[in-house]
C-alpha cells in the first residue's frame, strides 16, 4: 500500500476518532429537558396545576458543571414536587455531594426518593441520608424524604396523593406487601422504584404512576439493538420512556449520570417535568387509556472543562464499575500484626472506630463502642437491631485464612429475655450466596452473658456436609430471624482458638 494511503487512512482514523470524542462529550455532558402533559388520570384530581420533577441516576461524585446546571434548570423550572429515583452516588461513591446537592432543593410540597443499587455499593455511609451526623436519631426534617418500602399520604388542596417508595428492586429489597400496608387504595397513587423490572407486579396492585430509572436509556444508542439480539437484562426491555399495563402507567427515566462505561452515545441525560390536566373528552368510556402531550424538548450543555473530558474518556472507571480494580474496602492487611499467635487469631474485638467501619450498616440498624460487658480490652459493640426477618451484622474485611484456629469463639450479652434465637453464617470463596453451600447454625441466647463456640472441622456445607474452605472463608453473619422487636445486644472477642 502507498504510503500517502496510509497517510489518508490514518488521517481519517484521526478525524473519525475525533468526532466520536467530541459526540460523546456532548451526550454526556448535556442536560435534555423534556416536558410532559398528562390527561385522563385520576392523579389530575390532585395535582391539576402542579408541576412535578423526575430526576434519576444522579451519580453524583462532586458538585461540578453538571451540578449546577441541574440546580439552575430546576430554580427556573420552579416545579411543586421533586421525584428521585435512585443511584444518587456513584459505585462505591460518597455521599457528601449528593447531599450537599439534594438540600439545595426546596420545592413546596417536598422531595421524595428512594434508593438504587449504587446506594447498596456503599451501604455503610448510607446512614446519612436519614440519620443526625454519627447519631441513631432520625434527622427533624428530612430533604428528601426516603421510602423505603414505605408510602407517605400528601395532602394537597384537600385531596389525598399516596407516595409510595419501594427499595432498590436490583438488590431485590422491593417487598409491596410493606410498603402498602395501610395505604388506602381508592386514593390515587404514584409508585417511585429503581428500576422498571417491578412494573408487572406494580401494575397487578394497580398502581396509577410508576417512576423509575436505572437503565440510562441504554446509556449507548446500540443498546436497543443489543437487547433483541443478546439475552441482556430482562429489566433492558423498558429503556426509556412511557409504558402502559392495565391502568398503570410507567415512566424510565435516562437519568444524568454513567454506569459501567464512562461516556454516553447518542443517549443523552434527561430532567423530566410532568403536569397533569383536566379531563377534555366528554366520552370517557372511549378513552379508557391516558392521554400524554408533549412539547419539543430542549437541550442544555452543561460546558467543558478538562476534569469533565478526564472524566468523560476514564475507561479505568469501567473496571472499577466491574470490581475489576477496586481493592476491597477493608483487605486483611488492615488488621494489625500482633507479635503473639492468639492476637494474630483475633476476627473483630471492637477497640477502635475503625472497627464500625467493617459492619454493615443500615436504616434503624445502630452500631456503637461500649465500655459495658466486655470480656476482651476496654469495649465491646453494642449493636441495636430493628424488628425485621433477619436484622443482623454482616462482618466485613474479614481475616480470610481460619486454618489456623480449632474453633470460632464469640462472647454474646443478651440484656432480654431467655431464649432469643441466634443464627450464625459462614460462606466461604465459593459458596456464594448458594444455601447448599454455605454453612448455617443456630444458636439459643439466655439473658446475660454467652460464650459461644464452634469447632471448625464442623464448618461444613448445609447440603452434603462438605468442609468449607477455611483458608478462603469470605463471609460472616450474625443475625437474629423473625426479629419482634427493637433489640439491644453487646458483642466482644471473635477469636479463633
Amino acid at each position: 500500500m502507498p504510503s500517502k494511503h496510509k497517510r489518508l487512512y490514518v488521517i481519517i482514523l484521526i478525524a473519525l476518532l475525533f468526532l466520536f470524542a467530541a459526540k460523546a462529550y456532548y451526550d454526556t455532558n448535556s442536560i435534555e429537558v423534556k416536558h410532559y402533559s398528562i390527561e385522563d388520570s385520576s392523579i389530575r384530581e390532585v395535582l391539576s396545576g402542579l408541576k412535578v420533577a423526575h430526576l434519576s441516576d444522579l451519580h453524583i461524585k462532586n458538585m461540578g458543571l453538571m451540578e449546577s446546571k441541574i440546580l439552575e434548570t430546576l430554580k427556573e423550572e420552579k416545579p411543586d414536587l421533586i421525584f428521585i429515583t435512585g443511584d444518587l452516588i456513584s459505585f462505591r461513591g460518597q455521599y457528601e455531594p449528593s447531599m450537599s446537592f439534594l438540600q439545595q432543593l426546596k420545592p413546596p410540597f417536598g422531595v421524595y426518593a428512594v434508593l438504587g443499587n449504587t446506594e447498596y455499593s456503599n451501604e455503610n455511609g448510607s446512614c446519612t441520608l436519614c440519620h443526625e451526623d454519627r447519631s441513631k436519631s432520625l434527622k427533624k426534617i428530612q430533604n428528601p424524604i426516603f421510602l423505603r418500602n414505605s408510602f407517605i399520604p400528601l395532602k394537597i388542596k384537600g385531596k389525598i396523593l399516596n407516595i409510595i417508595g419501594v427499595d432498590d428492586p436490583v438488590d431485590k429489597k422491593s417487598d409491596f406487601k410493606t410498603a402498602l400496608k395501610n395505604v388506602i387504595s381508592g386514593d390515587p397513587s404514584i409508585l417511585l422504584a429503581h428500576s422498571p423490572e417491578i412494573f408487572e407486579e406494580a401494575s397487578g396492585l394497580g398502581i396509577d404512576f410508576l417512576l423509575c430509572g436505572h437503565n440510562h436509556g441504554g446509556q449507548i444508542f446500540v443498546t436497543k439493538f443489543l437487547r433483541k439480539i443478546f439475552p441482556l437484562n430482562p429489566a433492558l426491555e423498558f429503556l426509556e420512556g412511557f409504558f402502559q399495563k392495565g391502568k398503570t402507567l410507567m415512566y424510565v427515566n435516562r437519568g444524568i449520570g454513567t454506569s459501567y462505561l464512562p461516556f454516553r452515545f447518542g443517549i443523552k441525560p434527561e430532567i423530566t417535568f410532568f403536569t397533569f390536566t383536566a379531563q377534555q373528552h366528554s366520552n370517557t368510556a372511549a378513552r379508557p387509556f391516558w392521554s400524554i402531550s408533549n412539547s419539543v424538548p430542549t437541550t442544555i450543555f452543561t460546558g467543558f472543562n478538562f476534569t469533565n473530558l478526564i472524566e468523560t474518556f476514564n475507561i479505568l472507571k469501567t473496571f472499577d464499575s466491574l470490581g475489576l480494580t477496586s481493592a476491597p474496602q477493608h483487605p486483611d492487611t488492615a488488621t494489625p500484626h500482633y507479635s503473639t499467635t492468639a492476637a494474630r487469631r483475633i476476627l473483630f474485638d471492637f477497640e477502635s472506630e475503625e472497627e464500625l467501619k467493617k459492619l454493615n450498616w443500615e436504616c434503624h440498624k445502630w452500631f456503637e463502642l461500649s465500655e459495658d460487658h466486655a470480656t476482651s480490652g476496654k469495649h465491646s459493640l453494642r449493636v441495636i437491631l430493628p424488628p425485621g426477618r433477619y436484622p443482623g451484622i454482616d462482618f466485613q474485611g474479614l481475616k480470610k485464612d481460619w486454618s489456623e484456629g480449632k474453633y470460632l469463639k464469640m462472647d454474646i450479652f443478651n440484656p432480654g429475655e431467655a431464649g432469643l434465637k441466634l443464627h450464625i453464617r459462614i460462606d466461604d470463596n465459593k459458596s456464594g450466596w448458594e444455601y447448599a453451600d454455605r454453612f448455617d447454625i443456630k444458636f439459643e441466647l439466655r439473658t446475660g452473658m454467652n460464650h459461644l463456640s464452634i469447632p471448625t472441622d464442623s464448618i461444613r456445607t448445609n447440603i452434603r456436609s462438605k468442609p468449607l474452605h477455611l483458608a478462603e472463608i469470605k463471609r460472616l453473619m450474625v443475625l437474629v430471624p423473625n426479629n419482634s422487636r427493637k433489640r439491644d445486644l453487646h458483642i466482644d472477642n471473635i477469636r479463633l482458638e
